[in-house]
């Protein structure tokens, strides 16, 4: 009878080479979001991979801020990099959000 081993989301046989077991909880790769400017230049677009469209629309006011706020808010248990650009693409500045849950 061969031994089931569960890894990375897939059930695997324990006889096989296995390459990348499943990461732990604080060594989750921390949520990336970015702040661009719209080209028609009404607000910013947020844009990360863990957003379930892709990207967010802010407008003015506080277009910038609300956005932030938005990524810290939904990565409150992840670690979490906001990058804010520019129109000519350059990186103005960076937020990081550490999560809130403690480790035991």
């Amino acid at each position: 009878m061969q031994r089931v081993v569960k890894w990375s989301g897939q059930v695997k046989w324990a006889n096989m080479t296995i390459r990348k077991p499943l990461k732990l909880a604080n060594q989750c790769s921390p949520h990336l979001y970015e702040v661009l400017p719209r080209s028609d230049k009404r607000g910013v677009h947020l844009i990360s991979d863990v957003l379930p469209f892709g990207r967010l629309w802010y407008g003015e006011p506080n277009a910038i801020s609300n956005a932030i706020g938005y990524a810290k808010f939904s990565s409150r248990s992840h670690h979490a990099v906001t990058s804010v650009y520019d129109e000519a693409g350059k990186l103005v500045e960076t937020h990081e959000h550490t999560g809130d849950f403690k480790e035991l």
